[in-house]
């Protein structure tokens, strides 16, 4: 996830039902790796990030609002406002019952089916990224504070137990988590260095790398990989969750401004920061699957199966495709 502040959202009180929007593109792509546009939602300003609910649930994303996407079909279920506030970002309790919407010092949590906005939970500082532990029955998520400091919150009694400041971390521009819920991963852009903090330990960093030129986003991998999107280089780095050291690095056409990465870490999917999407595999570099018939991406999610792609798009649209 990554940095990009959305522009304004709607009143609390805001649910209603969008109607659906379909279209065909035509991108290209190999037998191996098709992927197909299903269905998009347009949406008032630029949508920003994107989550699903779980590997078979429905989506969630930000524009002026916190829309919900179906995830058969890929129309909007609801669209939900909260309280006028800007969303830094989005995410999902681990067991799926919930969306949530990091809106600078605040956290709002969503019933999902329901829509019911509630009492958002105050955060020490302003919040930039939100990341889930994956591990089930932890009950934590974790909001990165635009000063670096770390707040986690128990998402059964909602309320933060802990605020923790890491040394050294200045400027975050992208985190992730990895698979395991062992750590978190930190872009810091005041020196272009992804630092790894243990989720046992958050006041601690205990490895770092250097990226030249910096990291436009992070994606977690199922396994003991973490995805970055180099800045200012045309190339994804994988970094292994242990060492926080470059596992492998994959040369891509111009550099990425969003990546994702299917949960079987088979397939990588690359949004460039000129515009286009592009899918390689991860065995070989080989591209799969491109197209610039979405616009430029600036955040992706792939869900648990791989089967679906939800994409916010800067035609302001939130694209699902189908795989």
């Amino acid at each position: 996830m990554k940095r990009i502040t959305v522009l304004k959202a709607l009143t609390l009180s805001s649910v209603m039902i969008l109607p659906l929007g379909c279209g065909v593109t035509g991108p290209d792509m190999s037998v191996d790796f098709p992927f197909y546009f299903l269905q998009d939602v347009s949406t008032a300003t630029l949508p920003m990030h994107c989550c699903y609910l779980g590997s078979g649930d429905d989506g969630v994303a930000a524009s002026d609002s916190v829309y919900f996407i179906d995830y058969q079909q890929g129309y909007c279920l609801a669209k939900v406002g909260v309280q006028g506030y800007s969303v830094e970002d989005v995410a999902a309790t681990a067991e799926g019952g919930y969306a949530m919407a990091l809106c600078g010092n605040l956290l709002f949590y969503i019933s999902d089916g329901t829509y019911v906005v509630h009492d958002p939970v105050p955060l020490g500082s302003y919040g930039r990224f939100l990341l889930t532990d994956p591990v089930g029955g932890s009950w934590h998520v974790y909001s990165v504070g635009a000063d670096g400091t770390i707040t986690t919150i128990n998402t059964q009694s909602w309320d933060v137990v802990a605020v923790d400041d890491p040394p050294d971390l200045e400027d975050p521009v992208a985190a992730a988590i990895s698979a395991g819920g062992t750590a978190i991963f930190v872009a810091d852009g005041s020196d272009d260095t992804i630092r790894k903090i243990s989720t046992g330990d958050l006041g601690t960093v205990v490895a770092e790398c250097h990226v030249p030129g910096g990291v436009a986003d992070m994606y977690a991998g199922a396994g003991n990989l973490v995805y970055a999107a180099a800045d200012s280089l045309s190339e994804i780095w994988a970094v292994d969750t242990g060492s926080c050291q470059p596992y492998e690095t994959y040369d891509i056409s111009s550099p990425a401004l969003a990546v994702a990465v299917t949960p079987d870490g088979g397939y990588i999917y690359i949004a460039h920061q000129s515009g286009g999407l592009t899918v390689i595999s991860a065995e070989n570099g080989e591209v799969e699957a491109s197209s610039s018939s979405y616009g430029t991406v600036y955040d992706m999610a792939v869900n648990g199966s791989g089967s679906r792609t939800l994409i916010c798009s800067n035609l302001g649209k939130i694209i699902t495709l189908e795989k």
